[in-house]
């Protein structure tokens, strides 16, 4: 059985671009809080936001799931599907 367990679902907004292909973005109910810190601004590969979100501003709402561990799974498994680990979606109003 192949469970996915959903481990965030948050509002977040793309603060900058890094080299290497990555985007830092932030959990917008963290800022202006006592949750604001580093442990709430976190990379994500830039190739899995949509073109039209990558402004710098931009806001989505970003899920982060797992698939339950296999047996044989290692660090380099990991590495090779963190890509599907990342769901967006469009906020609408």
């Amino acid at each position: 059985m192949n469970e996915k367990f959903l481990l965030a679902r948050e509002t977040v907004r793309i603060i900058f671009h890094l080299d290497g292909g990555y985007t830092k973005v932030i959990w917008e109910r963290s800022e202006n809080t006592a949750w604001a810190g580093t442990g709430w601004i976190f990379d994500i590969p830039t190739h899995v936001i949509p073109n039209e979100l990558r402004i710098i501003g931009s806001r989505f709402l970003l899920s982060i799931v797992k698939s339950n561990a296999n047996p044989g799974e290692n660090i380099e498994d990991i590495r090779n599907h963190r890509n599907s680990f990342f769901n967006i979606e469009r906020l609408t109003l």
